[in-house]
């Protein structure tokens, strides 16, 4: 073949391949049934694969890059971009499968998709679809956020405590706790990341001492307390139940930092006790 004149396909006697047109040639067809031809590239033109028209899939030799000949379709120095006076780019095809556009990070992978399940549209961790959700939207508008920081406590039965001491009132079940923060030893919920965060806590009493100087209860946070005050000192005799007693903040709060409900009471004597009729809870939530 070597010897025939104009080749382009050099085959020396070892099987190597010597060489496919010249330098700056390139492999092109101008259609379905038509035969293939090396051409210059430097026109900045390229014949379209699969029966295509030319340019329709690819321009070599402009900075812009033009795919399936939309005008408004472009892809610059990694940027793919969708103009137009109405753009959209549609995921899927109707089908009964899992729909997701995967954020490939150096440490994390996140995720935005269609729950074909659930029908509902999902933001997560990772590349699967469905593994830790952290946001997801149903067909009726219903936001949920499964991990979003978030408990409640509730006493168990009557509790009496020492109120000389400033401890923590002693909330010890847990109704829920969404993200794992609250301690039902300590009776502290921790703020696993900055932010504001709503707290209430409300509890019945019974047997207050009239003879106490003043009380106290208080959101008591790490580096500030949201509390209210009161005195007994008003009442001729221990009053057998006293009613509710309640406090509520939104509190900003550190990561790490801690909230526990605090309840003093300055002299008289320790008698005073919670959940006399069987109700009180702490509880919060992150909001911001």
């Amino acid at each position: 073949m070597s010897g025939i004149v104009g080749s382009r396909l050099n085959i020396r006697g070892s099987g190597t391949v010597g060489g496919l047109g010249t330098d700056g040639q390139v492999l092109t067809s101008s259609g379905d049934g038509q035969e293939i031809v090396f051409e210059s590239a430097s026109g900045g033109a390229v014949s379209a694969i699969n029966s295509a028209t030319a340019n329709e899939l690819v321009t070599i030799g402009s900075t812009t890059t033009e795919l399936d000949a939309e005008s408004g379709l472009t892809y610059t120095d990694g940027a793919l971009v969708i103009g137009g006076t109405t753009p959209s780019l549609t995921i899927g095809d109707a089908g009964a499968e899992d729909t997701k556009i995967v954020f490939d990070g150096n440490a994390q992978d996140f995720h935005i998709g269609l729950d074909d399940s659930s029908d509902d549209l999902v933001i997560g961790l990772g590349s699967t679809l469905g593994t830790t959700t952290h946001m997801s939207f149903d067909e009726t508008g219903a936001v949920l956020k499964p991990l979003q920081p978030a408990f409640l406590a509730v006493p168990s039965g009557t509790t009496t405590w020492n109120m000389q001491q400033q401890a923590a009132l002693p909330f010890v079940t847990e109704v829920f706790d969404q993200n794992g923060d609250y301690n039902t030893s300590t009776y502290k919920f921790t703020a696993p990341v900055t932010g504001k965060y709503q707290f209430s806590v409300t509890f019945d009493t019974a047997s207050l001492d009239s003879s106490a100087s003043w009380w106290n209860l208080a959101l008591a946070t790490s580096n500030r307390t949201y509390g209210q005050a009161g005195s007994e000192q008003q009442f001729d005799a221990d009053p057998t139940y006293y009613g509710a007693m309640c406090a509520t903040s939104c509190a900003d709060m550190d990561a790490n930092d801690t909230v526990f409900i605090q309840f003093y009471q300055a002299n008289g004597a320790n008698q005073l006790r919670m959940g006399a009729f069987g109700g009180g809870h702490f509880g919060g939530c992150l909001v911001a």
